[in-house]
């Protein structure tokens, strides 16, 4: 972005040149904004289903309700903020090309929501591995509390930093959103996104191998041992998309049609916030099923060591 003359413009002139070749269009242009509204109703409904199955399964049948529970409650109503401001971006030129959007639409309002909507995406995934992290804390037989601690204050400290970046981005601090202010400076906030990405995956990697270590020495039953281990490694599975979300900003940092661009980033942010939570509910499911369906429970049980008898 910092290539272009970003000066005052027109209301009919957009927000960078276009192509060579390319007439910009102000009256009906190409969007893609569809897939912004698509992805979030459809991870605002995955994620309320599993929020409201796991505050159930907790409040009725374990009958024991936690600091993780009250933090992933606070993860999924941060998420629910985020997708509706990220939906809201729609209005200055999110899925229209850049050069498409006029310069008065998109000054002063696309980045500023944009930063909101990031500082309620990462808020939201830190109170996910927070929960996570604090539910190990009150159930593993073995707790290396030490550890667990130390991963907890390095996910906050990254997280605030990722999340409120704005608030050092620039100064003045408009000019992060305020095409038109000239004076002062910027950091390059791309490599400070990409690097606080980078922490988010490696403690999704941590939060996915933690269980192995602390219930290596635990003297259960091997399929009993596996069981639970898969049920607290559910918190991790969210690295891989985790990954590819990560990817996509690497190669989004260097396109300046970022209101098209991030359509196909901003979705897989949107993809991580929300199965994060899911992830986050998952350990509590097997209770859920005992209850409601213990068919399932048994037969995936016997299944596991008939399996093992066999071989």
């Amino acid at each position: 972005m910092s290539s272009f003359d970003l000066s005052l413009r027109e209301e009919n002139v957009g927000v960078i040149p276009p192509p060579p070749g390319v007439t910009p269009n102000f009256i009906n242009p190409p969007s893609i904004h569809h897939i912004i509204l698509i992805t979030n109703i459809i991870l605002l409904l995955i994620s309320s289903l599993f929020m409201t199955l796991r505050l159930y399964t907790t409040r009725f049948i374990i009958r024991s309700v936690g600091v993780d529970d009250y933090m992933v409650v606070l993860a999924w109503l941060l998420a629910c903020a985020s997708s509706s401001t990220d939906t809201l971006l729609i209005r200055y030129g999110l899925g229209h090309h850049l050069w498409d959007v006029p310069f008065s639409t998109y000054n002063g309002n696309f980045l500023k929501f944009t930063a909101i909507c990031g500082t309620l995406y990462g808020l939201s995934i830190m109170f996910s591995k927070l929960s996570i992290l604090v539910l190990f804390l009150r159930f593993l037989p073995q707790k290396p509390k030490k550890a667990i601690y130390a991963i907890i204050i390095l996910v906050v400290l990254y997280s605030l930093i990722g999340s409120f970046q704005w608030l050092f981005a620039c100064q003045p601090i408009e000019k992060f959103w305020d095409l038109s202010i000239t004076r002062g400076s910027c950091i390059e906030w791309t490599k400070l996104t990409i690097f606080t990405g980078v922490l988010n995956t490696v403690t999704d990697v941590v939060i996915l191998l933690l269980p192995i270590f602390m219930l290596r020495k635990v003297q259960l039953p091997r399929w009993e041992k596996i069981g639970l281990l898969l049920i607290l490694m559910t918190g991790g599975f969210v690295l891989v998309i985790s990954v590819i979300r990560l990817k996509t900003t690497v190669d989004m940092a260097s396109n300046p049609d970022i209101t098209w661009e991030y359509v196909r980033n901003g979705k897989w942010w949107m993809v991580e916030m929300h199965i994060a939570i899911v992830c986050a509910c998952l350990p509590v499911g097997r209770a859920f099923l005992r209850k409601h369906f213990p068919c399932v429970v048994n037969y995936t049980f016997n299944t596991f060591v008939h399996g093992s008898q066999n071989d």
